[in-house]
């Protein structure tokens, strides 16, 4: 594209606009330049200006959201052939479903019914489905005729959108709805909605079934009121049965003992399915065994659990309370009941040679632990740890066919995402690329978007692209060291190891400077606000606003710093601290009462998944992060010759008469 001279006069009249944006620092094109001073120009109404800068930018990547924006402008009905237009031409952009959407919602405002069925698909927005049935309503539909479709909406553990109260209210006003799907709706509320709408849905149940409704409002404010004698009044045992299912599980989460003592008194009350008892029972079990309470392997023995065999999460408690014990004979006959996916996973074949090793089937467990080490995941590097053999990183770049490389890259997604991705406009990069990933036809076009985002810069798209292809082992793409000698410089401040941080950068943001998780955690670190502004005077950090944590710098040594504090407040325990920075410092504080084991058994005993799986992934991380700097590191030697848990030194002494004399 050729940026004529005439034109520079109309840049000059913008660049005033464009210089006070925080976007300007990323214009590094005339035609960025230009493209910036379009939508500045638009927004201020300087139309002349704007169409001459436009006609310029006619083979820019960017021209459509020119386009989109004039379309949004003016979404009349005198305007639908150019939406139209703009749709069909631009199927290949998120933009074309943006302008429908808005279309859409424009119509339902101006209730054009009529055009509105040609671009909306009943059942996708209960708002404007109310809004359609509700025109229907008034074009002479009956009630009855529409009662499947308004029972649809009705139907749901939360209230509607305020547009379904008339439709809603015509409904009700007809006889609707019956008992069963009142009954049906109240049951899916008492689990997953509010103690208000409960009460709501009462009314709408037979009068000798109302009853059911105020048992579950007693049992959502207090699940231990079943324990009372008369609470169950055997009315209806069918209905009453799932309350006491619900109130239970609900028991299980808070006094285990408590509730498997309640469970005790009130299982004979009213009559229960088999699955009810199974339901309440793998409740019961797992609370048990996070806490490895006792009773947690006396189910276990007494063969509470066998409908479960095929249940994940089951397995890995019945594991962890075997691991505790030590029993690994028991450990070896669950293996054989596993269902074969669940044999063939490291995890499960690492603890079976470790349980073959203990019961003296030496060679046996050598043959899998040789397999094991060969793989670069937590359980091969336990394995090759064990084996006094060298960690693998097994990097072998994704086979992508120079063909298949050069057309992905200059596919019109990837032209849009890359300059998108440059003015830092991530929200609407990020919708390209979604999009272009969504409509690729093979693992060779998704490998070869995931380099390009890395030659970007776009590290954790690169990282979450190249995982939908289902290839591992490409870790340059996988485990990038941009900012290295920002780490490095940080961790001899800190005096930790910088594989370390980098680590738990790679497993927080994927490596993604600028990610912000739904929790409010800002950049590679994942930092919080709240962290940045007291850690920002307590090392003299230059930090303004959240924006600043997602300067890779600025994170890197956020996130160092309350790392560092993590190590120093537990023990100097690199597996404490990790899982703190996941979970918090109480919850480590509450998990060490667990019992002390060693530190690998500890780990897979970690009560909430999420941090369990944290730990592993962080622990791997660290060690894959040393292979690619070329450092030593002794994470697995560290897991494997520790103990972890139960009380330290300093708890001990902060519980004695030496308390004063304590350094802790």
């Amino acid at each position: 594209m050729r940026i004529t001279a005439t034109l520079l006069t109309a840049y000059l009249f913008a660049l005033p606009l464009v210089t006070t944006s925080s976007k300007a620092k990323s214009v590094n094109s005339p035609e960025q330049f230009a493209y910036l001073a379009a939508e500045k120009a638009f927004a201020k109404g300087h139309f002349k200006t704007y169409e001459k800068l436009k006609k310029s930018l006619k083979d820019y990547p960017l021209y459509p959201y020119l386009e989109y924006k004039e379309r949004l402008d003016d979404l009349s009905l005198a305007k639908r052939k150019e939406i139209d237009q703009f749709i069909k031409t631009y199927s290949n952009s998120p933009l074309a479903g943006q302008l429908k959407s808005h279309f859409i919602n424009h119509l339902a405002a101006k209730k054009e019914f009529d055009v509105l069925k040609d671009y909306y698909s009943y059942g996708q927005n209960p708002r404007l489905d109310c809004a359609i049935l509700e025109h229907k309503l008034q074009q002479g539909a009956s009630i009855k005729d529409l009662t499947d479709d308004i029972e649809d909406l009705w139907s749901v553990p939360k209230s509607q959108h305020k547009a379904c109260d008339d439709i809603f209210n015509q409904w009700i006003k007809a006889g609707y709805p019956k008992h069963n799907t009142a009954y049906h709706r109240l049951y899916r509320t008492a689990h997953e909605g509010s103690v208000g709408l409960v009460k709501y849905l009462k009314r709408f149940l037979d009068k000798d079934k109302q009853y059911i409704a105020d048992m579950w409002v007693k049992v959502k404010k207090n699940p231990g009121v079943v324990n009372r004698r008369n609470f169950f009044p055997g009315i209806d045992p069918e209905m009453e049965a799932p309350i006491l299912v619900f109130a239970i599980k609900r028991l299980a989460w808070g006094d285990r003992e408590n509730a498997y003592k309640v469970w005790q008194h009130t299982r004979n009350r009213i009559p229960l399915s088999t699955s009810h008892i199974d339901e309440v029972e793998r409740t019961l079990f797992l609370a048990m065994a996070t806490e490895n309470r006792a009773k947690a392997l006396e189910w276990l023995d007494n063969d509470n659990l066998g409908s479960f065999i095929t249940d994940d999460l089951v397995n890995h408690w019945k594991l962890a309370v075997l691991l505790r014990s030590e029993r690994w004979d028991t450990i070896k006959e669950l293996y054989t009941l596993l269902p074969k996916n669940q044999q063939n996973s490291n995890q499960w074949q690492y603890w079976n040679a470790i349980a073959q090793q203990k019961t003296g089937n030496q060679s046996e467990a050598l043959l899998t632990l040789k397999l094991l080490a060969e793989k670069r995941d937590y359980y091969g590097y336990l394995a090759a740890t064990r084996l006094e053999q060298p960690l693998k990183l097994n990097h072998v770049p994704a086979p992508i066919p120079e063909d298949t490389f050069k057309q992905v890259k200059n596919s019109d997604n990837v032209k849009r995402a890359k300059e998108l991705f440059e003015l830092e406009r991530y929200i609407n990069a990020s919708r390209e690329w979604r999009y272009l990933i969504k409509n690729m036809n093979s693992d060779a076009e998704i490998q070869a978007a995931s380099k390009i985002a890395h030659s970007w810069g776009w590290y954790n798209q690169g990282i979450l692209t190249i995982a939908k292809s289902g290839y591992w082992d490409d870790t340059e793409i996988r485990f990038p060291t941009a900012f290295k000698d920002s780490y490095i410089k940080m961790a001899e401040k800190v005096n930790l190891p910088p594989q370390w941080l980098m680590g738990v950068s790679r497993q927080e943001s994927a490596y993604g400077p600028l990610a912000v998780s739904p929790a409010g955690a800002y950049g590679l670190m994942q930092v919080m606000p709240a962290t940045a502004k007291v850690y920002s005077k307590k090392f003299n950090i230059p930090y303004k606003s959240r924006r600043d944590l997602l300067k890779p710098q600025t994170n890197i040594e956020m996130g160092s710093r309350y790392l560092e504090l993590r190590y120093k407040q537990m023990e100097q325990n690199p597996i404490y601290a990790s899982a703190a920075y996941n979970a918090g410092k109480q919850r480590i504080d509450m998990w060490k009462e667990f019992g002390r084991y060693p530190t690998e058994i500890w780990i897979e005993s970690i009560p909430y998944t999420e941090t369990r799986d944290y730990i592993k992934k962080v622990m791997t991380y660290r060690a894959i992060y040393a292979l690619k700097l070329g450092v030593d590191d002794d994470t697995f030697q560290y897991i494997l010759t520790t103990e972890t848990g139960g009380l330290s030194s300093c708890d001990v002494a902060q519980q004695s008469s030496e308390k004063e004399n304590a350094s802790c």
